[in-house]
């Protein structure tokens, strides 16, 4: 009911299926926050840690943890900003997320197959309890 915003017995299949796909999202958010705190917990102190997740258009995806020292983000706060301070990129906030995107598939390319996960297959639309469902 929480998911859905409604109680499961005033569901229509549309329900079901935002159910469906709220709750894959909700589930995707826990086992990135959950891989960040144990990769968290194993490095230690002095670093700040960022889960980046890449979907590509055919939905294969690449998880990468980044580290950022403590001691480092200053020199990377002012290399950001000197960058989005580029007349190309500057008041132009589509041309500064394309920019991210590139960025992102270039440093983290280089894929290994424990960082790729593939779409599922999708499913099939679901079979109606009754005939009755078909008319």
């Amino acid at each position: 009911m929480i998911v859905a915003d409604k109680p499961a017995e005033s569901w229509t299949d549309e329900d079901a299926t935002g159910f469906e796909i709220k709750l894959s999202d909700i589930a995707r958010r826990f086992k990135n926050l959950e891989a960040l705190q144990k990769e968290v917990a194993a490095k230690g102190e002095g670093f700040d840690a960022r889960r980046i997740t890449v979907t590509r258009p055919d939905g294969e995806e690449t998880h990468r943890m980044v580290w950022v020292e403590r001691e480092s983000e200053g020199k990377i706060e002012a290399l950001v900003e000197q960058i989005l301070q580029n007349p190309i990129l500057r008041n132009n906030p589509q041309l500064q997320q394309a920019f991210v995107a590139k960025l992102t598939e270039r440093v983290l390319g280089v894929t290994s197959p424990e960082n790729i996960t593939q779409m599922p297959p999708k499913r099939h639309n679901r079979k109606p309890e009754s005939d009755k469902d078909w008319a």
